[in-house]
């Protein structure tokens, strides 16, 4: 694959797993956490493939292979990590809603 290949396929897979962990949100707002876990696991499987790309292209660099850096490649980049940050917020938040369940 080329970097403009992989540098799609990353906010392909890095933004529907990203709208997955929003959608997983409004689901916890709602209690339902079944949904929410099967969002999250799915959103996790992308993000881990999204990785395996990224590791590609540093494994690619290490090897002294030319990785053509652009605005796309970056853009993939910010795509990821946003992702993640995501992820973890979500995770915080999906905590607080189980906990004001129980409370209920």
């Amino acid at each position: 694959m080329t970097v403009d290949e992989i540098s799609f396929e990353l906010i392909s897979k890095a933004g529907t797993a990203f709208s997955m962990m929003v959608d997983s949100l409004n689901d916890a707002r709602n209690y339902n956490f079944s949904e929410v876990e099967r969002k999250q696991e799915s959103a996790e499987k992308l993000m881990n493939e999204a990785h395996n790309l990224q590791t590609s292209l540093i494994v690619n660099e290490m090897n002294d292979e030319e990785v053509k850096t652009n605005v796309l490649l970056i853009h993939a980049q910010d795509t990821l990590m946003n992702t993640i940050l995501m992820q973890t917020i979500v995770q915080e938040f999906v905590r607080v809603y189980k906990r004001e369940e129980e409370r209920s």
